[in-house]
């Protein structure tokens, strides 16, 4: 009788960890809330939530859109690391939602988005994958230890000395006598965007970083850095520059 007892209250505890384990599961597969911010639509407020799933790299990014008296939606993101979202005044005439998320691969790259939130619909106005594709760029080295970088958009260039890289990538360029190996520079996509406040307008503009590298990626010559401005319906350079270090 014992022996029947402790065989049947065995089986009792098995069939209660059986029945628990998937409640276990889907509690760490839940997604969480990470972060909420005012939206409007007129004189509609609303409020944009971001989730996700994870602790580290977030899977299922999403931002859920609720205006009162009004059914929610959601914006399905790219997943990532460090997922973040903000309303921001770029000059329009409500706030946008500005997005990102890291890959965490190398290179530094990251994912970013700009939505303009209706109470019942979205509209994208800027990603780095579209911006890569539509403003482009070309490199190459000229004799004497130059390189010239070409804006296919405005036909305009810009001739940089390039001098302070490093020797042993500089050698592997540049013959002794400043003639050319064969190497030349490449231009990276855009890999990092961030929103930057004119303080004279209080309206953010939006800077993006493109790298350029020769031989090697750790051999990075600097950044195509673009200032883009929002004119009402899509953000467009309204200044290129040059950076040799982010």
């Amino acid at each position: 009788m014992k022996k029947l007892f402790k065989l049947a209250l065995m089986l009792i505890t098995v069939c209660l960890l059986t029945i628990g384990a998937p409640e276990i599961a889907r509690a760490e597969g839940a997604q969480q809330a990470f972060k909420t911010v005012a939206v409007t639509d007129g004189n509609n407020r609303g409020a944009a939530t971001l989730y996700g799933s994870g602790d580290n790299y977030i899977t299922d990014l999403k931002v859920r859109v609720e205006f009162k008296n009004h059914a929610p939606y959601e914006i399905a993101l790219e997943d990532g690391y460090s997922p973040f979202i903000a309303a921001l005044d770029f000059g329009a005439e409500d706030k946008l939602l500005f997005c990102s998320s890291q890959t965490g691969g190398s290179g530094g790259y990251g994912n970013y988005r700009i939505y303009r939130v209706k109470t019942d619909s979205y509209q994208l106005l800027y990603d780095d994958k579209t911006d890569s594709k539509a403003y482009t760029y070309r490199a190459r080295f000229l004799i004497g230890g130059f390189m010239d970088i070409y804006d296919c958009t405005t036909e305009n260039d810009l001739i940089v000395h390039v001098g302070y890289m490093d020797g042993s990538f500089y050698d592997r360029i540049f013959n002794a006598d400043g003639s050319l190996t064969g190497e030349q520079p490449y231009v990276n996509a855009v890999s990092f965007v961030s929103p930057a406040l004119n303080p004279a307008s209080g309206v953010y503009r939006l800077i993006t970083y493109r790298s350029v590298a020769a031989v090697a990626e750790v051999n990075r010559l600097g950044y195509i850095v673009n200032t883009l401005d929002f004119d009402g319906k899509a953000f467009t350079p309204s200044f290129t520059e040059f950076s040799i270090k982010l």
